[in-house]
């Protein structure tokens, strides 16, 4: 059993959140204007497939506590989440060290894995 995308709206805007199959939001998708932007990023993420383990990855944000970061390229070494070009997909939802949120990419690559996608925004 795999997990969903769930898309939202919040006020305005849109967002999609990854929920595991125990019903946990393990990943934060960027926020967009329109409902079918973020469709869009959905539709990116699942076509990576098996790939999409290189379009995760861990940065620091403040006092060096980190997080899963997703963007539209394939992590390189050097580059470490500095690509001026890439499309943010959005954020894990653990922080911690950079070891410690490297264990739960597992868990959204298999939330992602299969996963259908649901339309609460109501519209």
């Amino acid at each position: 059993m795999s997990g969903k995308y769930v898309i939202k709206k919040e006020r305005s805007k849109y967002r999609f959140d990854i929920v595991d199959e125990n019903g946990e939001v393990v990943f934060k998708g960027a926020i967009g204007s329109t409902k079918d932007a973020v469709t869009r990023k959905i539709e990116l993420m699942k076509s990576f497939g098996a790939d999409l383990t290189n379009h995760l990855q861990a940065v620091e944000g403040r006092n060096n506590v980190y997080v899963i970061r997703g963007e539209e390229h394939s992590a390189r070494e050097g580059e470490q989440g500095r690509v001026g070009d890439a499309i943010p997909l959005g954020f894990g939802t653990a922080q911690g060290t950079r070891e410690e949120v490297l264990l739960t990419k597992d868990a959204i690559l298999a939330a992602c894995d299969g996963a259908s996608v649901v339309d609460e925004t109501g519209e």
